[in-house]
């Protein structure tokens, strides 16, 4: 059994709208960890590029060669101008021109031209190379970490939770649809309602048909003492429900199953693997779908949902917005509900609040959030 025994506090009320706090949780975790930016498959040649955002800094990720993925900071060495105005673009014959001076680097960030610059005897162009970024990528994700040194490679970092996709062929992939939505809250109240089921039942009721667990506000039977499945087929695990095949309004396929899943993938109809505070993937038997959180301030995010299928696939209208549908309704919930957790929280009576037995996923968050900024405060 994992609920809690007792009742917990919740961070305080001013974590959620402070800007100096929204700055030490930026500095503490979003500066340090893994943070997955978006796909490989959108560089599709030598060259091509997008701004990746990761709080206040921007980030340029370039492909170099075909399996070569490089990152630096959108930042001129000569005196900080901005060097990627646009989010995405070309790089023309393998060179990165900032537009204010024209100073010149290699896709590698190598200074290679100063024109018009009036030579010094003390100038070296190797010590002024672009500022590099750490990347690497898994299932097809890139993902940047903004520090000098990073605590662990990215596979440690995913540990368990990249091998509950182990078997969907992540990195072969395509992104065929993707949506952006601004919502009105801090990052981390997104992440806590993820977190829990407790609000499933008032908030997603249609969800709730298709994933019959969650109609008693929690994840799985294991939080339910006592209690046995009460709907014909439900495994009381997570599981989708009796007759249902993957997550859309009638809970049925139009699509073909995705090479390489077993029986059990197939009959569980959905598969989650969370990647703390910044991102979380559903894997079902026909499709994927991927959810990044990017905060923009200390009262608001925005959501990056990518809907993935195998390279090649073609899809038809009617069933793209089958697989969307469902999705973006319960995303949409989500978002409103948020955004009146968000507004709540500025009552000056309410310092903190609390968590009940079934919300233990939010303890570990907090216990994560209250680690990485003692281990910040310490250093």
């Amino acid at each position: 059994m994992r609920t809690l025994n007792e009742v917990k506090k919740s961070l305080p009320a001013s974590w959620y709208y402070d800007p100096q706090q929204y700055e030490r949780e930026l500095n503490a975790i979003w500066y340090r960890d893994w943070i997955c930016v978006g796909r490989r498959e959108s560089l599709t040649r030598d060259g091509a590029w997008f701004v990746a955002s990761i709080g206040a800094q921007k980030i340029i990720v370039t492909r170099v060669a075909r399996d070569q993925l490089i990152a630096f900071h959108n930042t001129c060495r000569h005196r900080g101008a901005e060097l990627c105005r646009d989010s995405e673009g070309q790089f023309r014959n393998g060179r990165i021109i900032c537009p204010y001076h024209t100073w010149t680097y290699s896709l590698q960030g190598d200074l290679i031209a100063t024109p018009r610059r009036l030579e010094t005897d003390d100038f070296n162009a190797q010590d002024y190379s672009l500022y590099p970024v750490h990347i690497e990528s898994w299932g097809g994700f890139i993902f940047l970490n903004l520090s000098e040194t990073p605590d662990t490679g990215l596979q440690e970092y995913l540990a368990e939770e990249a091998d509950y996709l182990r078997s969907w062929p992540l990195a072969d992939l395509r992104s065929v649809h993707r949506e952006t939505m601004p919502v009105a809250c801090n990052w981390k109240i997104f992440w806590e309602n993820y977190s829990e089921c407790y609000h499933c039942p008032i908030i997603h009721p249609e969800l709730c048909k298709v994933m019959p667990m969650y109609q008693h506000g929690v994840f799985d039977s294991i939080d339910l003492p006592g209690w046995r499945p009460q709907f014909d087929g439900d495994t009381g695990i997570g599981r989708v429900g009796s007759g249902v095949q993957t997550w859309t309004r009638d809970g049925q396929r139009s699509l073909p199953v995705i090479k390489g899943l077993g029986d059990a993938e197939i009959a569980a109809g959905v598969v989650f693997t969370s990647i703390t505070g910044s991102m979380y993937v559903v894997a079902h038997p026909d499709y994927v779908r991927s959810v990044r959180i990017v905060p923009t301030g200390p009262e608001s995010i925005e959501l990056v949902v990518d809907w993935l299928l195998p390279a090649g696939t073609e899809i038809s209208k009617p069933d793209l917005e089958r697989i969307c549908e469902l999705a973006r309704l319960v995303i949409q919930q989500d978002d409103d509900i948020c955004e009146v957790n968000q507004r709540g929280l500025r009552s000056r009576s309410h310092a903190e609040g609390m968590l009940v037995a079934q919300e233990y996923e939010l303890w570990r968050f907090h216990e994560h959030i209250r680690a990485r900024l003692a281990r910040l405060d310490a250093a």
